[in-house]
């Protein structure tokens, strides 16, 4: 301030904030709930998606898709919709309508065909004439997943069950009742679309990516750019009202709704992503563009409204809940229509039936600002920003600068977080319809040094190449020894710290140490032997054909039913290996699928044990199948020379994963004079999918059996030879049995006594093939090869 400025008052800065907060509640965003229908009690049917109509008298209409039939209900008096027209149709839980002038498409993914119903002579009557379009002659289709149509009068079908179900134009000018197809575009499956200005935006959903077509031409779609979205399941896609932005949604269990600016089709830049409610997984569904909002069916948590003003900053204003409860599944609100002229919203529930919603539209209060280091003056990236009330945590791009914002005019706090730096909480006073700015300079903390020692127990030798993991709550360090078993580390937290220090060949080390600046130097030994949690990338290699599914090293991610929601409890870390580490938990999304896929191990020995016992945790999941024998969870040992199953589980299962701990005697199986590797394979292979899952954790090798493990005194039975000819030895018998002999397709083929002094199968009989041999209560795949 200059030497004559006097402070401002804090009474009248005080006064000038309540007469804003006061002025900007009239233009508060809200959501008023004026009707609800029932379509249990009306229909006995679900939901689907919902369109709407205005006729010439300004009267509105919902277009409901319900699984047995199209509805037609006036919302005029949104206190008391009124259905005026039904037609059933064939059940499908898939029906989505969609309006041009007076006439109503609606598609079903039952083979009823497009229903065409012309909506003309409505309000004075409600016998409406509607008729079926199926294409043309040569080239019919039956049904259609959606369909979108611009006001220029082109209808586009996606999801048809012709060709790849892409997309299907057809020109409803000459005559609404009997559209003319006039073009495709057919590389991939379309979910969803929508065109504009002859510009049309399509979702690849299965494909994971969304593309932008020129249709000038409607007989020559030319293609524009691609893009893949967040979760790789893109549903739909809506842009802005400028053409410049568009947003997605992926349908997937905690997917984002996503922002990018499209203005370079060739660089296509993403601007912003969010949840409704940040960690859940909730499913996202359709995401809609009315000015700058965006209106969402988002599944369990029914209606959301979010502030596009800014689209690299997406403020969500409010939510309109339809289903009680909150699910990961795909329960809830399917769609929603907002596009009415007087700001009703109408909401189809899968089985709650439909809402009318009163809309009031405003603008939220946003938040930016640039931080910097306190000292340098350089701008920080990464830093994470919580403005309180808000669902989104927000960081810091490369320039340093954030965004964030709330629905409403009030005071919050708000809090910036980097590693390496103290943090800092404000108060904020943010008002609707505005965009503040705070600025913030960090203070980074002081760094001090800490040297790690890794030697090897009663020897004293340096360990070199051991890997080192030191984490704090705000950063992880890790590091690697070097050849005098050293390694230097910077620390900025003075506090408690989570130590994992490995290496194979070595059992790993893990504690809790307090560690300040004055600590200095800390000295680790590690005992020879084979022990892997998975902390670390020790080097286990996967090899397979599935096409999703493949072991993967990482933090579980639980699915509804399958995948189990935490590690083994006696790791050092919260690593394993799964099959199914995807982004969602829905169980069908990243399980094995059409193939095999097999995790080895790295060579290890027993040398130096008397009494070698082979110890893991395992879990293994089924469901729906299979018909023949082909999903599988199996450990294999080898030497290089012999293999020996150690255990092997055929689906199906069918019951939620929970680990089992095996701890197997290993002497007398095979050969231990030598390296031995170990071989953990499961598969889905096509023709029978099924939800496969499997986990593996907790390898170690002892001279006894591990306290609280299960102790497979005669592990699961095995063949030798397998590949075999004339005859199969089976070991691991311990009383009289039966062997039976199935085909690959389940067919039982003969039946022969075992006992523990008469173990072998005659197979001399057999042609050259895949057999399952089921003894007892076990069934092992075995290889009839060539006399």
């Amino acid at each position: 301030m200059t030497l004559n400025q006097k402070p401002i008052d804090m009474k009248f800065q005080l006064f000038i904030f309540t007469f804003l907060l006061v002025f900007s509640l009239k233009a508060q965003f809200s959501i008023d709930s004026l009707s609800h229908i029932d379509y249990q009690a009306l229909h006995g049917a679900n939901l689907n998606d919902v369109w709407g109509y205005v006729d010439e008298f300004g009267n509105e209409y919902a277009i409901v898709g319900t699984s047995k039939g199209t509805s037609i209900v006036n919302i005029t008096n949104g206190t008391q919709p009124q259905e005026v027209f039904w037609l059933a149709g064939s059940e499908s839980i898939w029906r989505d309508p969609c309006v041009y002038g007076d006439y109503a498409y609606v598609t079903t993914e039952a083979e009823d065909g497009l229903l065409i119903i012309d909506l003309s002579p409505l309000p004075q009557s409600v016998n409406l004439n509607y008729t079926f379009y199926t294409g043309p002659s040569a080239t019919p289709w039956q049904s259609a997943h959606t369909c979108y149509i611009s006001p220029n009068g082109f209808a586009y079908i996606f999801g048809a069950n012709r060709g790849n179900g892409g997309v299907i134009i057809l020109d409803l000018n000459a005559n609404p009742m009997a559209p003319t197809e006039v073009g495709t575009y057919d590389p991939f499956y379309v979910h969803d679309g929508f065109e504009r200005n002859d510009t049309l935006y399509v979702a690849h959903i299965y494909d994971g990516f969304f593309s932008i077509l020129n249709v000038a031409d409607k007989a020559n779609p030319v293609l524009l750019a691609t893009q893949s979205t967040p979760n790789f399941f893109t549903h739909n896609i809506w842009p802005s009202a400028d053409g410049q932005v568009v947003y997605t949604t992926d349908e997937i269990s905690g997917a984002f709704i996503a922002a990018y600016d499209i203005s370079n089709m060739q660089q296509i830049t993403p601007l912003d992503r969010v949840q409704n409610n940040q960690g859940t997984f909730v499913i996202p569904h359709n995401v809609h563009v009315k000015g700058n909002y965006l209106i969402t069916s988002y599944y369990s948590d029914g209606v959301v409204f979010h502030d596009a003003n800014d689209p690299e900053n997406l403020i969500k204003l409010g939510a309109y809940d339809t289903y009680p409860g909150q699910t990961p599944g795909f329960d809830g609100c399917w769609g929603v229509y907002p596009f009415f002229p007087s700001d009703k919203a109408v909401a189809a529930d899968i089985t709650k039936g439909l809402f009318v919603l009163q809309v009031n539209y405003a603008p939220g209060a946003s938040l930016t600002g640039v931080v910097k280091n306190l000292i340098s003056g350089v701008v920080l990236d990464q830093v994470s920003v919580s403005l309180s009330g808000a669902p989104m945590t927000e960081n810091t791009n490369a320039q340093g600068i954030y965004k964030t914002g709330i629905a409403a005019t009030g005071t919050y706090t708000i809090s910036f977080n980097k590693p390496g730096y103290y943090p800092q909480t404000l108060t904020v006073n943010l008002l609707e319809g505005q965009q503040s700015t705070l600025n913030v300079n960090l203070l980074p903390i002081p760094p001090y040094q800490l040297e790690i020692e890794v030697l090897e127990a009663g020897t004293n030798l340096p360990i070199s190449n051991a890997q080192i993991e030191l984490k704090h709550p705000q950063i992880t360090h890790t590091g690697t020894t070097n050849g005098l078993g050293i390694e230097a580390l910077t620390l900025f937290y003075q506090d408690a710290y989570e130590i994992v220090i490995g290496k194979w060949g070595y059992n790993n080390k893990c504690a809790t140490l307090t560690i300040d600046a004055a600590t200095h130097n800390l000295t680790f030994y590690l005992e020879k032997g084979y022990y892997d949690d998975f902390s670390f990338d020790f080097g286990w290699s996967v090899i397979g054909d599935a096409e999703t599914g493949m072991w993967q090293r990482g933090k579980v991610i639980a699915t509804t039913q399958t995948v189990m929601a935490a590690d083994v409890d006696l790791d050092c870390a919260d690593q394993g290996m799964y099959t199914g580490l995807g982004s969602t938990i829905h169980p069908d999304a990243a399980d094995v699928d059409n193939g095999f896929t097999q995790l080895i191990s790295p060579v290890f020995n027993t040398a130096g044990l008397t009494t070698p016992h082979l110890n893991y945790a395992r879990s293994f999941y089924c469901y729906h199948g299979p018909g023949t024998f082909s999903d599988t969870f199996q450990v294999t040992i080898s030497n290089g020379l012999q293999e020996v199953v150690l255990e092997q589980i055929i689906g199906p299962q069918g019951q939620a994963m929970q680990w089992a701990y095996q701890s197997i005697p290993l002497s007398g199986l095979l050969d231990l004079s030598g390296n031995l590797q170990l071989f953990i394979k499961t598969a889905d292979y096509a023709g029978n999918p099924n939800i496969t899952e499997a986990a593996f954790d907790h390898f170690s090798l002892t001279n006894d059996p591990v306290v609280g493990f299960q102790s497979l005194e005669n592990p699961s039975l095995h063949l030798y030879p397998n590949p075999g000819a004339q005859a199969i030895q089976i070991f691991g018998i311990d009383k009289a049995t039966l062997a039976r002999v199935y085909s690959s397709s389940g067919k039982l083929l003969s039946e022969q006594p075992l006992h523990p002094d008469q173990h072998q199968i005659d197979t001399h009989q057999l042609t050259p093939g895949i057999y399952f041999i089921q003894i007892g209560t076990q069934t092992i795949k075995w290889v009839k090869a060539e006399d």
